[in-house]
């Protein structure tokens, strides 16, 4: 067999990447389109159906590749050469003066068709990818590569103006007026133009370096073409003669500005030329130290020979290095021996590719001619297209339109960013170019021109994206957000010192609105602590929002005294009120329901905002963790890649926390003192020439001071400063003391009242009505509980006259809304239950007083059961809180000077006599009037009559005598006086039988009870209880015998001629404490007056009730 059938038999055993009947057809049909004439000069000629052609060809794109995902049609028709050797040629022969030819017109558009989906971008990272498609999209990649350099360096200089031919009778039809037809074929065209700006060189090489396609050459091409204003065109009237066109008109220009450095655009050619000088010197000189560094660590002669050295410690171990790296300097052989001891835990697989890095992280100079070109379509763009664009953008992410895909919204906010920084940077340029004595200057200029993105709707957008990627952990559109917040704000700081007053009070109404949202200003704050292994731009543009956003609002808050934010309330659970029994809701329409929803919701969210004044130390202090300090610390560890401002940044952040705020202790630590010293004494630090090596050096100096006296002060730091710090042990290790965390306590309910009008049992309906609309239940149920212990209690002590019931709360909750429940309160309030304390608090106590007997507890019980088994009902559909207002607060008795009570005392009776020093009475405000009785008024008004003077006078003069009269008969009397033999004698009898007696219970037996606070709930004490109910009623005898001296001092002080006789007081100064001296639970001696029988028990004061539980 000869060696060619050989090779045939070899060719035949391998796989074939397409199926040959398909490469058959599409050949067949390449053929049939046109070729080469030898009749026209070698010019090409189209084939007799070149139309069908086409048209088949298209059929074959989309139901073959398109519907079964596959690439075989893509890759058959780049082997056939398809683009290149007929599509390109058909489009180029379409001359500029067949305006009217529609038959190539018609061509010219069958083949924009095809070349669309052949210049269509890949998905690298599809899920949906098969085997297909990786043996496929290399090879068309490198097609695609090839396609777009036939375009651009095509001879005839016009196939992207003819494909834009193609659109130009579509776009003179009016909007209104357009068919579907006419709206995709201006798509399809604007398609066409991202695919190309979109391709790139797959695979760049020696020889093959991709410069053909590169971005300054698709711009000069797309320029000379007349494709930028056609593109500034379309961005200029969206909404007005285009709609739908906006997302691929952005993806163009997103294309083309991606990545491209906005600096140097606006650069002249001399601060170019400069500019390229200082970069070759910056580069020369990292080539010099990178040769030094070289050199130090270059193979010598010796360098085959082996090297072991040993060091030798202070307890005489010793440590062995290897390898002649030790001897290159002198610190060489510990950090070989640091590093050979340090554990690396191992970075695993990037799976969501947090690390990778983005368009976001590269950077592209474009070169002279195409720079200028580019320029200039940036400026007409910010001129003319910008707020259209925009706006109408903004419009369809807010309303998710189903032409925006996740992308687009990154794009979306890349564009505003990238722009923002364009207009501030011309107008910067424009400013130092103008003439000083111009007027006109470019800063007189209103910054309308981007004002489409300042506007309250854009910021909420931007925010509700910010917080959306935050939480699902998206981190490169995040980045694109974090930009375009960035330039806001830094937009609004040169609006803010604008000549224009319309400029000035434009960015006071946005810092306003940014910094009115407690939630924006704590977006910030998670951001920078969300930080992990995301790449270096992320971090750039993170660390770079915060610096500007603390920056604008210090400055901000020291403008604005008073400045009020909004934030959110601690959520209580907001209940909707049931109509009782659904009755009263089956007639009401749908319609209405929904309204009175509505309306619920709106009324929710008012009441779940709150306004408070702004307090910036409070809000920087949440900028003073672990997290916030770590991210920074990441961003300055790449110090070798910052430049004066990054540096700078950073800097004053960890000013901002070491010394602004004086939490040194946060960047007490190992591992910050050698990031520190390694970048100002390391082989590798910054350069003395480096503008921030003098800051920085003056910082490390400062922080190694405080740390040298903190650990001289504090020496438990040396163990801390391994660890990272935690909140609980912060405050400690900077002050030496625990933090004081102050408590709130709770405010008491306001007072309820029922409507009067309605009986015992309805106002019990009531309230009990009200507790069940808000499905408080179990408050009714354990009153009921209380009630039946109680009942039980009272029975069993009905004879006793000062028997009295405490409720006992079983709870921290129940406690709690016996304190802030108001229909709970009201509900204990018509059941007759009392407080013992006047203040409210969570130890304030109920009880069950003694007057309601057994019978009055078992019908209000009945009571309690009845309304709670059928909820209590209403006429005209009332509901119970209808019937329930809030009791006004007691207005204090205030007099009048005119009044004949006298004047204010000069001191209170019985009070102690004031001592020198001490503080001088309060000048006492004017009060309001109150208004008088009549009975009052015909005494008081009677003005004009002498006599009433007259007699007024002498009454506040007696007044201060008998005053005078009683202090001196209470503080300045004769210590004989004092002796009373008849108390004496009593309280000696009583002592004698009370030891002879020894410790009685309150059940009569001996030794002390220690089941009394049985039944207890709250705040009271042992002491208070013993104090009250030790003696009972004979308690308040023994009170009578031991006053008889207070009584005769104040009977002595009334004779010296006072004629009123209300003042009780001064009694208490004279009476003895003689209950004090008491045993705790031991009983007074019987009065010899009152019997009691034998048998019974002895009365005790309050009995607690308490739950069955306690029992």
């Amino acid at each position: 067999m000869s060696s060619e059938g050989e090779g045939n038999m070899v060719l035949s055993k391998l796989p074939e990447t397409v199926d040959p009947m398909i490469r058959a057809h599409i050949l067949s049909l390449c053929s049939a389109l046109g070729g080469t004439s030898t009749v026209e000069d070698g010019g090409y000629s189209l084939g007799d159906d070149a139309l069908a052609c086409l048209k088949d060809l298209k059929k074959w794109l989309k139901l073959y590749d398109q519907k079964m995902n596959r690439f075989d049609v893509a890759r058959c028709m780049a082997e056939a050469n398809l683009v290149k050797g007929d599509l390109l040629e058909i489009l180029s022969g379409w001359e500029a003066d067949e305006i009217e030819d529609r038959i190539k017109q018609r061509l010219a558009l069958g083949c924009v068709e095809l070349l669309v989906p052949l210049t269509w971008p890949f998905e690298r990272y599809s899920e949906q990818s098969t085997v297909n498609h990786h043996r496929h999209i290399p090879v068309l990649q490198f097609a695609q590569a090839g396609y777009k350099k036939a375009i651009l360096q095509h001879p005839s200089k016009r196939i992207l103006s003819n494909i834009l031919r193609v659109a130009l009778p579509s776009i003179a039809v009016p909007q209104n007026e357009r068919t579907e037809r006419d709206e995709g074929i201006i798509k399809l065209v604007l398609y066409f133009f991202r695919n190309l700006v979109t391709i790139e060189h797959p695979m760049i090489t020696e020889t093959d370096t991709g410069e053909e396609i590169s971005r300054s050459v698709t711009i000069e091409a797309l320029e000379e073409q007349n494709v930028l204003q056609f593109l500034l065109v379309v961005s200029s009237e969206m909404g007005n003669e285009f709609n739908t066109q906006d997302v691929v008109a952005m993806e163009v220009i997103y294309h083309l500005v991606k990545s491209v450095d906005i600096e140097k655009i606006f650069l002249t050619d001399e601060q170019e030329s400069r500019k390229q000088g200082q970069d070759l010197t910056a580069l020369l000189k990292l080539e010099d130290e990178m040769k030094r560094a070289s050199i130090r660590g270059a193979s010598t002669r010796h360098n085959r020979f082996g090297t072991t050295v040993w060091i030798e410690r202070d307890d005489k171990t010793r440590s062995f290095v290897s390898g002649q790296g030790a001897l290159l300097g002198k610190s060489t052989a510990l950090d070989k021996m640091d590093a050979s001891k340090k554990w690396r835990k191992p970075g695993g697989a990037d799976k969501k590719g947090i690390s990778r890095k983005t368009e976001h992280d590269m950077s592209l100079t474009l070169e002279r001619r195409a720079k200028a070109k580019f320029r200039s379509f940036v400026e007409d763009f910010l001129d003319a297209g910008f707020n259209p664009l925009f706006s109408h953008l903004r419009r369809a992410i807010d309303r998710d339109a189903q032409r925006l895909i996740e992308a687009n919204q990154q794009q979306y906010f890349y564009l505003i960013a990238w722009f923002l920084k364009a207009e501030r940077i011309r107008r910067k340029t424009l400013a130092a170019a103008a003439d000083p004595k111009d007027t006109a200057t470019p800063d007189s200029e209103s910054f309308g021109l981007v004002a489409s993105v300042l506007n309250q709707e854009s910021l909420i957008t931007l925010n509700r994206r910010m917080t959306d990627w935050l939480d699902t952990k998206q981190w490169t559109p995040l980045q694109s957000a974090m930009r375009c917040f960035t330039q806001i704000l830094l937009t609004v700081q040169d609006m803010a010192v604008s000549p224009l007053e319309d400029d000035r009070e434009i960015a006071e109404n946005i810092q306003n609105r940014l910094f009115y949202e407690e939630v924006t200003l704590d977006l910030v704050v998670m951001i920078l602590r969300a930080y992990t292994r995301q790449p270096f731009g992320w971090l750039d543009d993170c660390t770079e929002m915060v610096h500007v956003h603390l920056k604008m609002l210090e400055r901000f808050s020291k403008q604005h005294e008073h400045l009020f934010i909004r934030s959110r309330k601690r959520a209580r659970a907001q209940r909707r009120k049931s109509t009782a029994g659904g009755d009263g809701a089956e007639g009401v329409p749908e319609e209405e329901d929904e309204e009175d929803e509505d309306e619920e919701i709106a009324k929710l969210s008012k009441v779940t905002m709150k306004e408070r004044a702004f307090d910036y130390s409070r809000f920087e202090r949440k900028f003073l963790t672990q997290g916030c300090v770590n991210t920074f610390l990441a961003f300055i560890g790449n110090y070798k890649e910052l430049n004066y401002g990054q540096m700078k940044r950073a800097i004053i952040f960890f000013h901002r926390v070491f010394v602004k705020r004086e939490q040194e202790v946060l960047l007490f630590r190992i591992d910050v003192i050698e990031l520190f010293n390694r970048i100002l004494q390391g082989p590798d630090g910054l350069p003395n020439s480096h503008p921030a090596r003098k800051e920085m050096d003056r910082f490390f100096k400062h922080y190694m001071r405080k740390l040298v006296k903190m650990l001289e002060k504090r020496p438990e730091l040396y163990v801390e400063l391994l660890f990272t710090k935690v909140n609980s042990t912060m405050h400690y290790l900077q002050f030496g003391y625990d933090k004081q965390i102050k408590v709130s306590k709770p405010r008491e309910a306001a007072e309820l009242r029922i409507k009067p009008g309605l009986e015992f049992n309805e106002q019990v309906n009531v309230a009990v009505g009200a507790l069940l609309d808000e499905n408080k239940g179990d408050a009714v149920d354990w009153l009921k509980t209380v009630l039946s212990a109680a009942i039980n209690e009272r029975k069993s002590w009905e004879a006793e006259e000062e028997a009295r019931l405490a409720l006992e709360a079983e709870a921290a909750a129940r406690q709690t809304a016996l304190l802030k429940d108001g229909k709970l309160r009201l509900l204990l309030t018509t059941l007759k239950f009392e407080k013992l304390d006047a203040a409210d608090t969570l130890e304030t106590r109920w009880i069950i007083p003694s007057q309601l007997t057994s019978i009055d507890l078992q019908s209000s019980l009945e009571l309690l059961k009845l309304s709670t088994d059928n909820p209590p009902t209403f006429p005209d559909g009332q509901l119970a809180e209808d019937f329930i207002s809030r009791r006004p607060k007691p207005r204090a008795r205030i007099f009048d000077s005119d009044s004949d009570s006298g004047p204010e005392p000069l001191f209170q009776p019985g009070g102690p006599t004031p001592m020198p020093g001490a503080e001088k009475a309060k000048k006492k405000h004017a009060k309001k009037r109150r208004r008088k009785d009549p009975a009052e008024s015909t005494e008081l008004d009677s003005d004009l009559d002498d006599a009433a003077i007259e007699r007024a006078l002498k009454r506040r003069q007696k007044e201060k005598e008998r005053m005078a009269m009683i202090k001196s008969s209470l503080f300045v009397h004769d210590s004989d006086d004092e002796s009373d033999e008849e108390r004496d004698n009593l309280f000696y009898e009583k002592e004698r039988m009370q030891r002879a007696m020894g410790p009685v219970g309150l059940d009569g037996s001996a030794g002390p009870q220690t089941d009394f606070m049985e039944y207890g709930f709250g705040g009271v004490d042992e002491d208070w209880v013993v104090g009250i109910g030790a003696g009972g009623e004979n308690s308040r005898k023994r009170k009578k015998v031991a006053g008889g001296q207070a009584r005769a001092n104040k009977r002595r002080a009334i004779e010296s001629g006072s004629d009123d006789d209300d003042d009780e007081s001064g009694t208490d100064g004279e009476e003895p404490d003689d209950e004090g001296d008491e045993q705790p639970l031991a009983k007074p001696p019987p009065n010899p007056d009152v019997r009691t029988p034998p048998t019974k028990p002895r009365g005790r004061g309050p009995v607690i009730v308490s739950s069955d539980e306690e029992e």
